[in-house]
Formats: C-alpha cells, sequence, structure tokens
C-alpha cells in the first residue's frame, strides 16, 4: 500500500492482478460520426453556440474556436443565493460556466497529431480563459479537462477540451490546497517542490524533462501509467503561464503523450488541470500541475465499498516503461 505524497489517499499496488482470468472481452466501444455529421468540423459552426472566442489563419479560416457547452452541467443564469434545505437535505443552483474548447478544425485528429504550435496555441487558451474568469467575482476555481477515449468518457472524437468554471473550490482541489497549506505552514517550502527535488534524486519515477518543466509517474497512481506534469520553478497558478513556457510545455506533452500511445492501444486518458484557486489569501503555497490518466480499468466492487484504489502496474516500471518508449 502507498500513500499520496500529498493528500495522503491510499493506494494498492498489486501487479499480480494483471494476469488474472478474465471471461469478459474488452472492447471500445466507437461510433463514429464522421466529418459530414460532426458538429465540431468546419462547415457545421450553426449547429453549436456562438464562439467565446476564435482563433484565425492569415485567410481568416478559424483554428481553434472557444464555445459554450450546449449541454452544460452548470447555469450561468443560476442564483447563487438560493439554496434550500429540507432536514438533511440541500438543494442549491448550480452556478457557472461550461465551455468546450475545440482545438482544431480538423476531424479524427489526436491531441497528439497537433503541430507543436497548434498545441502551444491550446495550452495559452487555457491560460487566457483562466486570466478570463479569474477576474469574474463570483468565480473561485476553473477546471479544465481533457477525455480522450471511450473509457475515458468522451462522447465526441472530434479533438475537444471541457472548461469549468466555478463559484466554489472543487473537493480534491480544496484538499490539495489544505495539504499544500499545511506542508508550508510546518516546513516553510511547497511540498510540490519537495516532490519534485526527491524524484529527480532518485530518478525512478521521472520519464522526461523539458524546457523547465518534468514528467513523472505517480507515486501513488491511481491507474497504470498516471504520470503528472510540473513546472519545476514553483509556480501556484496556471495563469501565470508564459508564451515560451507553453512552448516547452507543448513539446513534453506531445512527447509523453506518444509515449504512452506506444505503451497503451488503443490511448484512453483523462488529462486533467489543477491549479490554485482564485483569491485564496494561501493559494501561494499551491503548486499547478497536470494529471494525465490512462483508463486501463474500471472501478469495481472494492473501489466503491472502501474507496481504497488499485493499480496493477508499480510506477517504478511504468516510468521504465515510458523512458524506452518513442516519443
Amino acid at each position: 500500500m502507498r500513500l499520496d505524497p500529498i493528500t495522503g489517499r491510499k493506494v494498492l499496488i498489486a501487479e499480480d492482478r494483471a494476469g488474472r482470468p478474465n471471461d469478459f472481452v474488452s472492447a471500445e466501444v466507437v461510433q463514429p460520426t464522421g466529418a459530414a455529421s460532426c458538429p465540431f468540423c468546419v462547415g457545421h459552426e450553426r449547429e453549436t453556440p456562438r464562439p467565446l472566442l476564435e482563433i484565425l489563419d492569415e485567410q481568416g479560416d478559424w483554428q481553434l474556436r472557444v464555445i459554450p457547452n450546449k449541454f452544460p452541467v452548470v447555469s450561468s443564469g443560476a442564483d447563487s443565493q438560493k439554496e434550500k434545505s429540507s432536514g438533511l437535505f440541500t438543494v442549491q443552483a448550480a452556478l457557472g460556466a461550461h465551455e468546450v474548447i475545440i482545438e482544431s478544425p480538423r476531424h479524427f485528429q489526436d491531441f497528439t497529431d497537433l503541430s507543436l504550435e497548434q498545441l502551444t496555441s491550446v495550452l495559452l487558451v487555457y491560460r487566457d480563459r483562466l486570466r478570463h474568469w479569474s477576474v469574474e467575482g463570483r468565480i473561485r476555481h476553473v477546471t479544465v479537462f481533457k477525455n480522450v477515449g471511450y473509457a475515458a468518457g468522451a462522447s465526441l472524437e472530434h479533438v475537444h477540451s471541457q472548461l469549468l468554471a466555478l463559484p466554489f473550490v472543487p473537493d480534491v482541489i480544496g484538499e490539495e490546497m489544505q495539504c499544500a497549506v499545511a506542508y508550508y505552514e510546518r516546513e516553510q517550502e511547497c511540498i510540490f517542490c519537495r516532490l519534485l527535488r526527491e524524484e529527480f534524486a532518485s530518478g525512478q519515477r521521472l520519464v522526461c524533462r523539458e524546457g523547465g518543466f518534468a514528467a513523472i509517474c505517480a507515486y501513488a497512481g491511481r491507474q497504470p501509467f498516471e504520470t503528472w506534469v510540473l513546472p519545476e520553478p514553483h509556480a501556484p497558478s496556471f495563469t501565470e503561464l508564459t508564451n515560451d513556457e507553453a512552448k516547452s510545455l507543448a513539446v513534453l506533452l506531445r512527447q509523453l503523450l506518444r509515449k504512452l500511445q506506444t505503451q497503451l492501444k488503443p490511448l484512453s486518458y483523462n488529462l486533467l488541470l489543477h491549479t490554485a484557486p482564485f483569491g485564496e489569501a494561501k493559494s501561494s503555497c499551491y503548486h499547478w500541475h497536470l494529471e494525465i490518466v490512462p483508463r486501463t480499468a474500471q472501478l469495481a466492487g472494492l473501489e466503491w465499498g472502501s474507496g481504497l484504489l488499485v493499480s496493477s502496474l508499480a510506477p517504478e516500471r511504468a516510468a521504465k516503461l515510458l523512458r524506452e518508449a518513442d516519443g
């Protein structure tokens, strides 16, 4: 059993389980829409809401669009003050904004097939949308995430990410913040910076480094090959990302994802951006990072019943495989 060095979350590493018998055939459920019916493709702009942002090429054709999600999980018109309670039960309007970042006009184009210029543009749009919401008084946190593949929850093939702006700090970020603040007050240093220093000294879980960024297989990864990407200098918020840093991050991210594709075919994964909340007095204790979680196994009775997570591959072995893989 391992404890996550940031939150203390318990994870069981049980490599023998990878060889257990399985009566069920695992297969990707693929229902390709094709460019002709894809709402994100060029020519189908009327099928989506009006864009919040577009990046155009020299000919005036869009290369990246940010649109409101047509099927949002939160509402910008909700009244955050309307909370109703009845005994143990509380309900509140879901205030916020839900956006889709369409990262290319091309259909079937995987994230790893974007040019470095395109990938850099995507990262800068992440940054700029966070900056936009950081000055909106009601919003306290923005989550950016990417679902790739059916197993990761993707509903459309066309390359895209999503952004959720919320008037509260999600529990996952709140827990990391609480642990980061407690560690800083006790040790007078960032716990993520300490983590990087120890990972560099060991080298066992280090996958690659590029231009001030490092990719490491998580010590207590929830799934095999779970990998974190962190800036090496201390940086609490993704809003601080510079243009040059975005270029370096794009290089590392594409290299890492191609390595994962070499090891996992087909590759389904969730990419998650963890960044400091807005307007928090102690946000400087936090350290933004990306978490890439390949979806190689489903949660079953043990996980749902106990809250324990089980990984069938030690991160040290995963890191070695990724270091040796083509990127």
